[in-house]
């Protein structure tokens, strides 16, 4: 089993020294504590998919859930539905490296089966893949997107298309914040098309749709599908189609709460682990800010304290009690 977390907590522009605490309950009222940038990485490269069509298009996607069948593991992935939206084409899913594997930086390719191995969520552009594997790999942990408000810190993690300088397909894992959000209360006529409530100001490309989007604890908030462009044909970004026009610089993605309310029972349904606890900043003594001192969130950092022990949680296969 994956351990809850390997996180990190860090503004795209912030270093922060900080430690996860371990919660007994995935809906214990104690605080979770942000970490570092490094291990929030550390999670994505254990989690994060890569998805191949064989009429060229790219995706990613997180793995969300591990359940048991015969002598076989059977995973849960989510990711964006445009990114597997083709019955009739092919696809393979590129897995993390095994947690059990012997190689080193070594990837699984499987075969996918979008006729029976896809699940297409109504109303929402989200989808779940399963797949079966003797390999064992980390799971994902769904944390509270309900908290991820304008300022929070966020990390977006997938695998885009190569370009001229990296020619290659490379885990891509950028910082930002959140800078709106599109469901809430200020102005709840203006809401994202397909579930795309959450905006944030990370850089993305293409290829990164499906991607997870972690808070500062290494929780997965939301999934990963659009970058805003100027005068954007909203027909085009509804479907998930690239847009020639100039990318504005903010992206959005799919608050994960948009994906409980559809899969209440994702835990007992494919073995999801869930830790909705609220999110606790604080800033060390050496921690350097730099870039741009977003007011909310340095206020936070430096009005809350730790209200439970702090445990140092490094093993991937250590088991967290329920």
């Amino acid at each position: 089993m994956f351990n809850r977390y390997l996180i990190p907590g860090c503004l795209v522009a912030t270093t922060i020294t900080t430690a996860l605490v371990s919660m007994p309950s995935a809906f214990a009222a104690a605080e979770v504590r942000a970490v570092s940038a490094k291990q929030v990485g550390i999670i994505a490269k254990k989690t994060v998919v890569r998805i191949e069509s064989s009429e060229g298009g790219f995706g990613s996607g997180v793995i969300i859930g591990r359940s048991e069948k015969g002598n076989k593991n059977v995973y849960t992935v989510l990711t964006a539905a445009h990114v597997v939206s083709k019955p009739e084409a092919n696809y393979q899913l590129v897995s993390p490296v095994p947690l059990n594997s012997t190689a080193i930086k070594k990837r699984v390719k499987l075969p996918l089966n979008a006729k029976t191995g896809v699940t297409i969520l109504p109303g929402v552009d989200l989808a779940l893949i399963t797949f079966s594997s003797e390999d064992t790999f980390a799971v994902g942990t769904i944390g509270n997107s309900g908290d991820a408000d304008e300022g929070s810190p966020v990390y977006v993690a997938g695998f885009p298309q190569p370009g001229k300088a990296i020619t290659r397909f490379a885990l891509q894992f950028t910082g930002g914040m959140i800078s709106s959000r599109l469901d809430g209360e200020e102005d709840p006529g203006n809401k994202g098309g397909n579930g795309y409530d959450m905006a944030y100001t990370n850089v993305t490309r293409a290829g990164m749709s499906g991607g997870p989007v972690f808070d500062a604890a290494g929780r997965i908030v939301a999934i990963h599908g659009q970058g805003d462009r100027e005068n954007q044909n909203p027909d085009e970004a509804a479907a998930g189609i690239v847009s020639t026009s100039q990318k504005t610089g903010f992206n959005l993605g799919i608050p994960i709460q948009t994906f409980l309310n559809l899969r209440p029972q994702a835990r007992k349904s494919f073995g999801a682990k869930l830790d909705l606890s609220p999110l606790n900043y604080q800033l060390a003594d050496n921690s350097v800010l730099i870039g741009t001192r977003n007011q909310k969130f340095v206020k936070k950092l430096r009005t809350r304290s730790a209200s439970v022990p702090i445990t140092d949680v490094t093993k991937v296969n250590e088991e967290i009690p329920e």
